[in-house]
Parts: C-alpha cells; sequence; structure tokens
C-alpha cells in the first residue's frame, strides 16, 4: 500500500480552505502563498503564527506537520 503525504503547504492550504483564505488568515499576500507550493515548506518565520492562528480556530495541525507534512 503506497502511503502519500501533504506538503505542509498543502495542509495548510487545505486546512484553512485555499490559498486566499489561508493568506487572509496570516496577513500575507496569497502570490506569496502560493509561491511556498515550490518548496512545500511554510516559511520558518510563519510556521509558529499560522499554528496560532489554527488552533485559535479549531483547525487540527500539528508542530510536527507543519515541519513534516502529514500521511494521507
Amino acid at each position: 500500500m503506497e502511503t502519500n503525504t501533504k506538503t505542509p503547504v498543502e495542509l495548510a492550504i487545505d486546512e484553512f480552505g485555499g490559498v486566499r483564505k489561508l493568506a487572509r488568515a496570516i496577513d500575507r499576500d496569497p502570490a506569496a502563498v502560493s509561491r511556498w507550493k515550490r518548496q512545500g515548506t511554510v516559511p520558518t518565520n510563519l510556521q509558529r503564527r499560522l499554528l496560532e492562528i489554527a488552533w485559535e480556530r479549531g483547525i487540527d495541525i500539528t508542530a510536527h506537520e507543519m515541519v513534516f507534512g502529514r500521511a494521507s
């Protein structure tokens, strides 16, 4: 059985409901969030803020997933 892993960026975008909603939540330009997809990672200086906002909104993302992604 093959395991697929969502990158941290794919996970955040999915959990927040899209690129624009994620960008709005963390006060960033949607184009910047879209560029993160190339590397698959959320910039380290924004990871904590993204996690705190996610947790405030009841979005289930862990710090581990913010670094390594999530197996689906």
